[in-house]
């Protein structure tokens, strides 16, 4: 994906979440796995369905702001990483864009697929390195990055999103 691409995609997800701000929205995204070496050559990726928010400020969450009140973790300090290109939608990092989005209470919906077949979970998981098998730390807010946006409020983005 080239840069053009890669700001389209940026362009296509706050077209469709600005006037949204701390609203809910559906947004599918994609992430590719890292094959181990007995696997190398294989193409893992996995594909997620859910619903977020979008433009949501850290430093204004509940969770957080008890989090403060109850001596349980600092105030809240700049990015340890990229800038803000659209707070609090889109930070830049080393040419890359990536989307900051927090959960909802809603489970995604997740595929797993390998050379481009929907495979299970489990023979997803065994054919990643034993490192990076483990679920990951859950956490109210993360990123993805901006190439990997798949679709916003259930549009596919690979057309341009308008009206939404």
């Amino acid at each position: 994906m080239n840069n053009q691409d890669l700001h389209q995609n940026s362009a296509s997800f706050l077209n469709a979440v600005s006037s949204k701000k701390g609203q809910f929205i559906e947004l599918s995204f994609k992430s590719d796995g890292k094959p181990s070496k007995d696997h190398k050559g294989r193409i893992l990726e996995k594909r997620t369905v859910g619903i977020y928010r979008t433009g949501v400020n850290f430093a204004n969450l509940s969770s957080v702001k008890e989090a403060i009140a109850n001596g349980e973790r600092g105030e809240v300090q700049p990015l340890i990483w990229g800038s803000w290109k659209v707070f609090p939608f889109v930070i830049e990092h080393k040419g890359e864009e990536y989307l900051r989005i927090t959960t909802s209470k809603s489970i995604p919906k997740v595929n797993y697929f390998v050379d481009g077949i929907e495979v299970s979970k489990d023979h997803y998981l065994s054919m990643l390195p034993p490192s990076e098998r483990k679920p990951s730390e859950p956490s109210e807010v993360f990123t993805i990055k901006a190439k990997n946006l798949i679709g916003v409020a259930g549009l596919d983005i690979t057309e341009e999103v308008v009206g939404v």
